[in-house]
């Protein structure tokens, strides 16, 4: 199966293709292989029906060109989940199909019966794959197959500072040069593997991306929701929802914000005294001129900021957020938020 991955974490989906099959071996499992034919590194989950129950696990990490090996049940029904590091610009990619079991960030097992809420664990959507195939390639529109890794290092470097001005997989001039480049600077030996500088790339990629950007963080007393808006091209695009916990930052925009216009919202969970649900609160505007976008009950991602009603939107005021710099952090308290007008949006 080859599974081309082509939404970004808020908004998209996933599709499927065929591949080949595999002999199980003779304790009653099948080896199974999963390749990354991506640009991005990326960390994957699996379940299996084991016991007339389905069973999740995760993280393992594939880097652009590798494969690894995972033991499963014979002839047991498998599904996937797989995601970018967030080490990447532009926002985490996903590989994911219908099928909503329990997940985490860190590493996780989960059981189809467990209640996630109570586990304290988030959900993700997996993909159904033949019992009898013994390999899966998670892919890109890009569809790099053995060029992987070269466009891997490519996308890695460009997400680190370096001049790469495509990502094609190709190794021309200019990438055997920027490649050079980056092992001198990390002080790597001129032998060291693609691979072995794709992992020396992370930190430094992951490092670059906190100069640039939009960070919301959450300095309040409960769990906040962000959403953005950005002007591109000449074109606007609202998006959200972030969740932000008590304490955390998130970045929703991790490319530079000169000339991006950029403004936020967000919502904040109320609780009445008796603990039950309220109404969320929402960001105060704090301008003369309301600047007005988007937003939907869930996940959303509008094109313009026209007619949002009539798009099956709803209209609220954002905050615009100073625009002449690379990067800004937004702290948000309680004070930044009013009661909210009980319309039920994102709930």
């Amino acid at each position: 199966m080859r599974a081309l991955g082509l939404s970004l974490v808020l908004w998209g989906g996933a599709m499927t293709a065929a591949a080949q099959t595999g002999l199980p071996d003779a304790m009653g499992t099948i080896g199974w292989e999963i390749c990354n034919e991506t640009s991005y590194v990326m960390r994957f989950a699996s379940a299996f029906i084991r016991s007339d129950r389905m069973q999740a696990a995760g993280w393992s990490t594939v880097q652009p060109g590798a494969c690894t090996d995972v033991a499963t049940p014979k002839n047991s029904p498998r599904f996937l989940y797989a995601e970018s590091l967030p080490v990447h610009r532009g926002g985490v990619r996903e590989w994911k199909g219908d099928i909503e079991l329990c997940a985490k960030e860190a590493d996780f097992t989960s059981d189809a019966t467990d209640n996630c809420q109570l586990k304290n664990m988030d959900t993700r959507d997996y993909f159904a794959v033949k019992p009898t195939e013994s390999r899966t390639a998670f892919i890109e529109p890009g569809d790099y197959g053995v060029n992987a890794e070269i466009a891997g290092l490519q996308r890695l470097l460009q997400d680190a500072g370096y001049k790469i001005t495509r990502i094609d997989g190709l190794s021309g001039r200019r990438t055997l040069r920027t490649i050079a480049s980056a092992k001198s600077d990390l002080e790597l030996d001129k032998t060291a593997t693609h691979q072995e500088l794709i992992s020396a790339l992370i930190p430094k990629a992951e490092a670059a991306r906190n100069t640039i950007g939009l960070d919301i963080c959450n300095d309040g007393t409960a769990r906040m929701f962000g959403a953005i808006a950005i002007q591109e091209s000449g074109n606007w695009t609202s998006r959200g929802w972030w969740p932000v916990e008590i304490g955390q930052c998130v970045k929703p925009y991790d490319r530079s914000l000169i000339g991006t216009q950029a403004h936020i919202f967000a919502l904040q969970e109320a609780k009445t005294e008796a603990g039950e649900s309220a109404p969320d609160r929402r960001l105060r505007s704090e301008v003369v001129t309301p600047a007005p976008f988007c937003i939907a009950e869930a996940r959303f991602s509008a094109l313009g900021r026209e007619k949002c009603l009539e798009q099956g939107y709803a209209a609220v005021d954002f905050r615009p957020v100073p625009s002449d710099v690379d990067v800004q952090v937004i702290r948000l308290t309680d004070a930044d938020f009013v009661e909210g007008g009980g319309d039920g949006l994102r709930r």
